[in-house]
């Protein structure tokens, strides 16, 4: 059963992110990174161990982001979440793009209720 609300689609979000971050293993220089749709940074992976139930919840809120059709809005979100998962500050990212992050915020929670209302329709 998917998310309810924006907020519970953010921290799903978050912890899939965490989780990748710290179970990618070595098969090349970018696998942790390559893990993650449309990001071109480096991040700093965080040494835990995650049950399997974690990494299958990471897992399908990876395959969430084939929901969002637009790159725009989904480039967007996956900054925001790689930020609040620790990857850096969105407002020096919204800054580099030129987006207003106060914009780029509530056009990201429009984006997960709308996802959340999808992922429920399916349930």
């Amino acid at each position: 059963m998917g998310p309810d609300t924006p907020e519970e689609m953010m921290g799903r979000f978050v912890e899939a992110f965490e989780v990748i971050a710290a179970t990618a293993k070595g098969d090349g220089p970018k696998t942790v990174l390559a893990a993650w749709p449309d990001y071109r940074r480096k991040i700093a992976r965080r040494r835990r161990v995650y049950s399997p139930a974690a990494i299958g919840r990471a897992e399908e809120a990876l395959t969430w982001f084939s929901l969002i059709e637009d790159t725009d809005s989904r480039r967007a979100l996956q900054f925001e979440i790689m930020c609040k998962a620790g990857g850096g500050k969105f407002s020096k990212v919204c800054e580099s793009f030129g987006w207003k992050r106060s914009t780029v915020t509530s056009r990201n929670k429009v984006l997960l209720k709308k996802l959340a209302c999808r992922l429920k329709e399916a349930d």
